[in-house]
């Protein structure tokens, strides 16, 4: 069962301590903090625990006052994105400043949004500045010091509450999932790389809105494609664009709606305009797609754009662009001409299925002795590494843990040659295998000396 990671939006005017807030919950300094209004015009997100619950809290730039001038419109516009796909505010007020007409502007829109608004007195070293912000009508002021860290522990304790209620609420995403869900395909990339384009080539239909105008999509959207005995289901992304270029609240929501996409799907197909270079937009994209569990596969379109040689160069520019991504397959289509676009999606269904590749303990063990045959660990500092053991622990991706005598000291160029031999050796490309080390024992040996001991000794001494 999969659920959406709930969201947490802080908002409030410039200099109040928002992204000090931010940096205080997360535990690190992510955030840029300043002592001037208008440091944070962007927003930083990132994900948290709040008890046992996974959340996204996003920092937001200062609203409600004028000092930015045009930029202040661009301010205004960040928060209204988060607030668009917030599940709860944290609306922080600066204690020393007191309540002030703009607070209650901002108040008066989060009571018309109908959202759970926590209310956050920041700069609260005396507790009982706290109290001027009852007036502001969002239920108990919670006073804090983000600085210096008084009443964190306390806010966060009501954070939890408050996330979990929401998290209750969420709906399991597997419940709307067909009995026969053969695989999941996220397509992702750039605006107006024709990604509509490619779901309606393989649906036959005119499902999504296709515009020459970037950014038509603005929502991810599901559609079911019957295939063989089973349907895949297909999901088209708005397109992304650099997080400093987000510019409108339809684009974050899509950008929030995308990262989520990633989690529940088995592969993604990264879709490229073949009229235009590779910039590091497309390669984030990527890794991004990759860091989430999902295969991956690269599609480059518009191929009648281009010539033999033309393409050529665009492939070798693209595999060297991709040096970090291994074994990624690249298709050439025409969405427009539905060239290339049914290779392109039975090869994204072969990806899913490697993607939830799982196989026995012992052949994962066959497997890591065969590799270390051809190629040991490097020592370290004269201490040979050595890897006894290896066991499955999870799928979507493949995640192995090796059991190792020395498993700080594993090198990362042996780490890349473990997952590259074990790609090879299952035919797993596309699939971002992860394998972890730890210093454990061999669990059938520790099993083996447990049996040993409860043996009569006399019986022990026969052995």
């Amino acid at each position: 069962m999969n659920k959406r990671v709930p969201v947490v939006a802080i908002v409030g005017r410039p200099n109040v301590g928002k992204s000090t807030l931010f940096n205080r919950l997360v535990g690190k300094r992510k955030a840029i903090v300043g002592d001037r209004p208008g440091v944070t015009v962007d927003r930083l997100e990132t994900r948290c625990l709040f008890g046992e619950c996974q959340v996204l809290l996003v920092d937001t730039g200062g609203i409600g006052e004028s000092q930015h001038g045009d930029m202040q419109d661009a301010i205004d516009v960040q928060v209204q994105a988060a607030l668009s796909v917030a599940d709860v505010v944290m609306f922080t007020v600066d204690a020393r400043a007191g309540c002030t007409p703009v607070d209650q502007n901002i108040a008066d829109k989060l009571r018309r949004d109908a959202l759970p608004v926590v209310l956050v007195v920041n700069k609260a070293e005396n507790p009982d500045l706290a109290m001027d912000f009852y007036a502001l009508g969002l239920g108990e002021p919670h006073p804090v010091s983000a600085a210096h860290g008084q009443g964190v522990k306390e806010l966060i304790e009501h954070l939890t509450d408050a996330v979990a209620r929401i998290y209750e609420a969420i709906p399991e995403q597997e419940e709307e999932s067909p009995a026969n869900l053969i695989a999941s395909i996220t397509v992702i990339g750039r605006p107006n790389v024709g990604k509509s384009t490619l779901i309606n080539a393989w649906l036959k239909r005119e499902r999504m809105v296709v515009s020459p105008v970037a950014g038509t999509t603005r929502d991810a959207i599901d559609s079911d494609l019957p295939y063989n005995d089973g349907v895949v289901r297909l999901v088209d992304t708005a397109g992304q664009r650099k997080h400093g270029r987000i510019s409108d609240v339809i684009e974050f929501v899509a950008r929030v709606k995308a990262v989520q996409a990633f989690r529940l799907a088995d592969v993604a197909v990264m879709l490229l305009d073949g009229s235009e270079g590779i910039v590091e937009q497309d390669m984030r994209l990527m890794r991004l797609a990759h860091d989430e569990g999902c295969a991956l596969i690269v599609a480059v379109n518009k191929m009648d754009l281009l010539s033999s040689d033309e393409w050529n160069y665009y492939v070798e520019r693209l595999h060297y662009r991709m040096r970090s991504l291994t074994d990624i397959p690249v298709f050439r289509i025409s969405a427009k001409n539905s060239k290339g676009v049914w290779p392109l999606l039975h090869e994204a269904v072969k990806a899913a299925q490697c993607n939830a590749f799982e196989t026995g303990t012992g052949e994962l063990n066959r497997w890591l002795e065969r590799a270390q045959s051809r190629q040991r660990a490097p020592s370290h500092d004269g201490a040979a590494v050595k890897m006894k053991y290896v066991s499955q622990i999870s799928t979507s991706p493949p995640t192995l843990k090796v059991f190792c005598n020395r498993p700080g000291d594993v090198k990362t160029s042996y780490l890349r040659f473990l997952t590259e031999d074990f790609k090879k050796t299952f035919s797993l490309p596309a699939v971002p295998v992860r394998i972890v080390f730890s210093g454990s024992k061999n669990p059938y040996v520790e099993e083996g000396k447990r049996k040993r001991n409860d043996m009569p000794k006399q019986t022990r001494n026969r052995k």
